[in-house]
């Protein structure tokens, strides 16, 4: 290990014989040096678990052990606090050389704190550990009172990766690194581990509010009061707003996207102000000569990756009481070039000789959403992904972009809402407010991650990536604005000089330009409404209620629509444009399934867009709930899938578009009614709702009897019944 310690930063600089001697310290661990493969979790500005610790000291030196925070930090006596830690388990991280009062804590960079090892073994399919002989500390600096270690860890795979027949690495060419992007055997990343002294006195712990958009996952246990409550507590996670919350934003933007950022992330300023904070909140710059790694500083920072990734708002906190300490946000590249590939199937811009201006005006006012999103996870709140419904949409949902049509010609004159929305003043009012906040939020509705991100959720109000409208209204307005960009796509959907591979690129997102919005729509089949609440003595605010058996009705009529051949058809127009690449390149990866060798494949296309509806629409948890009678028959359900494919593929004028679209709802009927998701009584039902067919064609015969024994013959698993025990 080689070690360079800094000057100090301060001459607040503190001493670790302060940490050796008193309660402990706080320990925070940052990649400051990514991987660089989203897949992975080891992005630039990846942060680890939160840790209080002390520092024990022995014969040898000094022990440094993470406290049990989470369930051995209970009770108000000394006998009950130390009953509560002897239960639990704690973590020992590193042995530190000292002696007299102080210790040296360098050896605390290199513990893999962000968990290095198994996320790339999780990546890589193999196993890889921590090489302590290819791994340094590189510096220890003071900040103020705050120390940071930086340290280079370098991973390597237990086994060695085997090596291809020689033979074939002529024909094929050079062999690929074995985990891409890292050049060679082994990988590096830089982690930075700041350690700083327990905040002072002064901090009240606010208990989760489950209506008010908190971010839910921090838990402590509270074993001294388990007579009157359950041991879980949920607490939110906040800053302490005592002195202004303010943001930095790493230097490395570009000026367009730095200005984007500012703007949109100062749209919490609002929220602040109407909540009696004015003052307290702002986004800015990082100061001239300022160091962008003082763990003291809030930053946003510009993350480059070899694939498209999330962006990410980290708090950290202490972990004793949730108070955040520090958020890291992390903003990535290449995050745009979905919504850049979308824009330009739906404008084709490239007609004129201002098209990449359009371009870069939708991406602007994206890149100002996002920054106020991943602030907003920074700052302590939650997904909201009901706000559609709010007139005015929270930065905390996930918006789709807007475009309208303008004669014949889709545009984009208000790709997304600016500023902050009545979900957002509500929240920072209950989170951080004074009491003079906004009204109470009874007609907003709120539905987060648990309830909203699976494409066959129960919650008919959350949804991702859609316009701020009502779903079907909305739907109806996207398929406008995707018939006229059909109708115009041709090479000004790519700018020029482009692969013509792009334009199939472009292709694809516009051909299921729908499927986010279509899926808002079929929550409502077999779904329910209901608002978060907590009991109030014998009244309950929560209740769900199915949604109408007509609007359901109505949403699955809009849905079949989709499973067209009129719709689903690739223009003719089109198809002499979607090529393979040029000079013998690859094709990039989210592209179309090919069996073609290397034309296009319509056939893969037309099967993707009809799954792309009939797997949501027909969900194993969706036929449960129809099965059980909520609000709609499931025979309207099957009729609209098996039913329809046995129309398409009994009928007389069958093409090739009309057989992929058949076969591929088949398939998926018969994925669902074998899915051991099913329960199997709604198996039986759905599998005998379709049994009229007419399955006389003997293709359709001979596939339908198998889909029959198998459903029929699928193993009776029956569910084991919670613990009642002990008692």
């Amino acid at each position: 290990m080689t070690q360079r310690s800094t000057t100090p930063r301060s001459e607040t600089e503190r001493s670790t014989a302060e940490w050796a001697s008193g309660p402990g310290f706080l320990l925070h661990a940052t990649i400051i040096g990514g991987f660089g493969l989203s897949a992975t979790g080891l992005d630039r500005g990846e942060v680890g678990p939160s840790f209080v610790c002390r520092a024990d000291r022995d014969e040898i030196g000094v022990v440094v052990t993470a406290r049990n925070t989470a369930y051995g930090h209970s009770g108000t006596t000394p006998a009950e606090q130390a009953a509560a830690t002897a239960s639990f388990a704690e973590s020992v991280l590193a042995r530190c050389p000292g002696d007299g009062g102080e210790f040296d804590p360098a050896p605390l960079g290199l513990v893999d704190l962000v968990g290095g090892a198994q996320r790339l073994t999780d990546a890589a399919e193999r196993p890889y550990v921590l090489d302590p002989g290819l791994s340094r500390v590189e510096r220890t600096t003071w900040y103020g009172d705050v120390l940071a270690i930086e340290s280079v860890l370098t991973f390597r795979a237990r086994e060695p990766k085997a090596r291809p027949n020689p033979g074939l690495m002529l024909r094929a060419g050079p062999p690929t690194p074995p985990l891409r992007p890292a050049p060679g055997e082994t990988v590096s990343v830089r982690q930075q581990v700041a350690l700083r002294p327990l905040p002072a006195p002064g901090y009240t712990r606010v208990p989760l509010d489950p209506t008010s958009g908190m971010t839910p996952d921090h838990t402590v246990h509270r074993f001294d009061t388990i007579a009157e409550r359950d041991a879980e507590t949920a607490l939110a996670t906040r800053f302490r707003a005592d002195d202004p919350i303010v943001f930095h934003l790493d230097p490395a933007m570009p000026a367009a996207v730095r200005d984007a950022v500012v703007e949109g992330g100062n749209w919490w300023q609002e929220a602040f102000a109407a909540a009696g904070l004015p003052g307290r909140y702002r986004v800015e710059p990082l100061p001239d000569g300022a160091d962008l790694h003082d763990p003291r500083r809030n930053v946003v920072l510009w993350v480059h990756r070899a694939d498209r990734g999330w962006s990410m708002g980290f708090p950290q906190v202490d972990p004793r009481t949730g108070e955040i300490l520090r958020a890291v946000v992390r903003l990535g590249s290449q995050r745009i070039e979905q919504l850049r590939a979308i824009t330009e199937s739906v404008l084709a811009p490239y007609d004129t000789d201002r098209g990449a201006e359009a371009v870069r005006t939708v991406v602007s006012a994206r890149l100002r959403q996002l920054a106020a999103h991943e602030i907003g996870h920074g700052l302590g709140f939650a997904h909201n992904f009901a706000s559609h419904s709010h007139g005015k949409p929270s930065v905390m949902d996930y918006p789709g972009p807007l475009f309208t049509v303008d004669g014949d010609r889709p545009s984009a004159r208000t790709p997304y809402a600016t500023g902050a929305g009545p979900w957002d003043l509500y929240q920072v009012a209950a989170l951080y407010g004074t009491g003079a906040g906004p009204a109470d939020p009874v007609d907003l509705d709120y539905v987060t991650d648990n309830d909203a991100r699976g494409d066959d959720a129960a919650d008919a109000c959350g949804a991702t990536w859609i316009a701020p409208a009502e779903p079907t209204s909305a739907l109806r307005d996207l398929l406008a604005v995707r018939a006229a960009a059909l109708a115009r796509f041709g090479p000004a959907v790519v700018p020029p000089g482009s692969d013509p591979n792009e334009m199939e690129r472009r292709f694809l997102v516009l051909y299921l330009l729908h499927r986010h919005q279509a899926t808002a729509v079929a929550k409502l089949v077999g779904g329910h409404r209901r608002r978060y609440a907590v009991t109030a003595g014998t009244s309950f605010a929560g209740a769900a209620t199915p949604v109408p058996a007509a609007e359901q009705r109505a949403a699955l009529d809009q849905l079949s629509g989709l499973l067209t051949p009129s719709f689903l058809a690739v223009p003719a127009h089109v198809r002499p444009l979607l090529v393979a690449p040029a000079g013998g390149r690859d094709r990039r990866e989210g592209q179309f399934d090919h069996r073609t060798a290397g034309a296009f494949d319509a056939a893969a296309a037309i099967a993707a867009g009809t799954d792309v509806v009939a797997r949501t629409l027909f969900a194993p948890a969706r036929v449960n709930r129809l099965a059980d009678g909520t609000g709609l028959p499931l025979s309207e359900l099957v009729a609209a899938v098996a039913g329809r494919a046995v129309e398409l593929l009994t009928t007389d004028d069958r093409d090739p578009v009309t057989e992929t679209i058949g076969w591929t709802l088949l398939r998926r009927f018969e994925h669902t009614v074998t899915s051991p998701e099913l329960h199997h009584h709604a198996r039986v039902a759905a599998v005998e709702a379709a049994a009229t067919g007419p399955w006389d064609r003997p293709a359709l015969r001979t596939r339908w009897e198998a889909i029959e024994k198998a459903a029929y013959e699928h193993p009776a698993e029956l569910p084991e019944p919670p613990a009642g025990t002990p008692i």
